[in-house]
């Protein structure tokens, strides 16, 4: 049978239904990748997306991201025609094409599916990618998890992935903190909205719970304020970009819109009085987006976390007004701590303030090792028989 003269390859002398975008796909120019999703993607499956829009004139592009907890996308022939399917062992990628002539580029992949879907029409667009949306979406969040989103610096900008981490009740951890420190932690646990001032400030020495309180903190809040950990808080304050794109991106759709609690871990030398240039012009943004002009559009609290004393912090940190609670995670006192252990039938004399991971390292029935300094809370300091 002779090829028609108009046709470009054997594709073409198909059915339609017959036809794939793969072998069809090949331009004389490249189309460049990285900009389709929010998230990290294949380039074979990006390409093959983008390539089969441009050729085939999709011009109406619908971007839906959900929650998905499963790392795969599941029976895909159940979704549209499998034009390409990626997996990897945390991810799975796909191309699919569906009715209509519509395209769908999948990402999934640490508890979200982004769903991008190109069509002719508009109204496909949408049909789809809803259709799509219905048939990914992840059952609910279990009680115990809460979803944050993790940020790290990515082209000039930020870049967020979520996941699903789990998180303790306050009323389950909360003999785990000293009095004074308890009653401070449970005044921030019951509220529903900021107070006077949008930054908190935790400071403390390492080993006093900080972490664990964030989390609680997370699953306390989770009715009207979501979580956004930044895990390179020095590239957050030097990029102006980023801190916009941590501030303003558009929320998943099980994330709550009222408020967003900006996490910055280990962050005293950055808010420190002595920090660099660059670094307090950062800070002063960062603090303009709690309370200042910046910070009028959008709804964020800011909670750093530091192993430094409050006083070495840049007064602008904390001034009334814009410090709405800095909590002391101070060490046990002797007798708290003598009763911590003895809640865990550990029968220890405690002569000495101990932090909450060298009284469970001794409920463990771990050795102690003796600190050379003099005025750390070293275990053999600490605890005698």
């Amino acid at each position: 049978m002779p090829v028609p003269a108009n046709c470009d390859t054997i594709v073409d002398l198909l059915a339609p239904e017959e036809r794939s975008v793969l072998p069809a796909a090949a331009l004389t120019h490249p189309i460049s990748t990285g900009e389709t999703t929010d998230w990290t993607v294949n380039p074979v499956c990006e390409q093959l997306f983008l390539t089969a829009l441009e050729r085939h004139a999709l011009v109406h592009v619908e971007n839906v991201e959900i929650p998905r907890t499963d790392d795969e996308l599941g029976d895909l022939d159940a979704l549209g025609r499998v034009e390409l399917s990626w997996r990897t062992e945390d991810r799975h990628d796909a191309v699919v094409s569906l009715d209509d002539g519509a395209l769908a580029l999948l990402v999934c992949g640490h508890g979200v599916c982004e769903i991008v879907v190109a069509a002719r029409a508009a109204t496909t667009a949408r049909r789809e990618g809803r259709r799509l949306a219905g048939l990914l979406r992840a059952e609910p969040t279990p009680s115990d998890r809460v979803a944050m989103r993790f940020w790290t610096a990515y082209h000039g900008g930020g870049h967020g992935v979520r996941r699903r981490i789990e998180a303790p009740e306050w009323d389950e951890i909360e003999r785990n903190y000293p009095a004074i420190v308890r009653a401070r932690l449970a005044a921030l646990m019951a509220a529903r909205r900021p107070g006077a001032g949008s930054l908190v400030l935790w400071h403390g020495a390492p080993g006093t719970g900080k972490t664990h309180a964030l989390q609680a903190l997370a699953r306390a809040w989770r009715s009207w304020c979501s979580v956004h950990c930044i895990t390179d808080p020095e590239d957050l304050l030097r990029n102006t970009g980023y801190l916009m794109d941590v501030a303003t991106r558009e929320p998943a759709e099980d994330e709550h819109t009222d408020w967003r609690l900006i996490v910055l871990e280990d962050a005293g030398e950055l808010m420190a009085a002595s920090a660099r240039a660059e670094i307090g012009q950062g800070l002063s943004r960062l603090l303009n987006l709690t309370d200042g002009l910046l910070g009028q559009g959008v709804r964020c609290v800011l909670l750093v976390t530091t192993n430094e004393p409050i006083g070495r912090l840049h007064p602008a940190v904390r001034r009334p007004g814009r410090c709405w609670m800095a909590v002391d995670f101070a060490p046990f006192h002797p007798a708290e701590a003598t009763a911590w252990l003895a809640r865990r039938g550990v029968e220890r004399d405690v002569r000495a303030p101990a932090t909450l991971a060298e009284l469970f390292a001794v409920a463990d029935g771990r050795e102690l090792t003796a600190v050379a300094s003099g005025d750390g809370f070293g275990f053999a300091r600490a605890l005698t028989r």
